[in-house]
Order: structure tokens, then sequence, then C-alpha cells
């Protein structure tokens, strides 16, 4: 999970950069003008956490100076959704479903089929009868040499 300041620079990032895969060059003031006075970033600090997108595989760094950086936004299914995105998208589906079931929760359902005392016996037969098979093929392995 992101932090606080990373996960501001990559929306920031992600506004300016509009199209995903597609490198773009940025100048670092135009990255701290866009960021909140609440955090107040310096320029090293800023590719401190370009830099840290870019490990984690949020970005794409084609090259980088001080003052600008030449980056595509790369397309993630785990990106982490900003919070108005996520407030919007939480109180319109609650109105508009009623009475559907989420398939998160169905997916749980089918992903917990197995309890743990049936994978503990299914695991049990599956020794015995691979012991059993040992012992048989060894007793005749004995019985024709």
């Amino acid at each position: 999970m992101l932090s606080l300041e990373s996960q501001t620079v990559y929306d920031v990032l992600c506004q300016i950069a509009v199209e995903e895969e597609v490198y773009k060059v940025i100048e670092a003031d135009e990255v701290l003008q866009k960021i909140p006075s609440v955090l107040s970033l310096s320029q090293v600090q800023l590719a401190s956490i370009i830099r840290e997108l870019k490990d984690r595989g949020y970005i794409l760094v084609k090259y980088f100076t001080p003052d600008e950086y030449c980056l595509a936004v790369a397309k993630r299914l785990d990106t982490p959704k900003s919070s108005v995105q996520q407030a919007q998208q939480t109180s319109a589906p609650i109105q508009q479903n009623a009475g559907v079931v989420p398939k998160k929760q169905v997916a749980k359902k089918s992903e917990a089929g197995v309890s743990k005392a049936g994978a503990f016996f299914s695991a049990l037969l599956g020794s015995i009868i691979g012991s059993a098979i040992v012992a048989i093929v060894t007793v005749l392995i004995i019985k024709f040499i």
C-alpha cells in the first residue's frame, strides 16, 4: 500500500498524464503545484517518491532530470482509487442494486468451499492411498527379485 505522499503524487501524475502507458514530459514544478498545500514536498522528496513509484511498477520512467520527468502511468489492476472516486462509487451502487448480491460476496463463498475438516480428511485419504500403493509395489518387487 502506498503512503499518503506517494498516493497523492500518483493521483497527480494520473491527472497530468491522462492516458495510461503513453509517455509524457512532466516538469517537477507542475507536479508540485498540483499537490495540496497540506503536503509540502521538495523536488528531492518528489524525486524519491517517483523512484519508489517506478520501483513498485506504478509508473514507467524513460528518463528524468532534477526538473523534469519523461514518464507514463502504468496500467495496473490493483491501483488504489482516489478518495473522491471511492466515495462516488460506494454511494451509487447501494441505491441501484438493492436486491443484487455483489460479485465479491459470491467469490468469497466459492473460495471457502472446502472446510478445514474436509481438507484434513482429503489429505489423510490421499496419504493412505499413496502408502498402500508404495506397499504393494514394494511387495511385488521383493517377490519377483
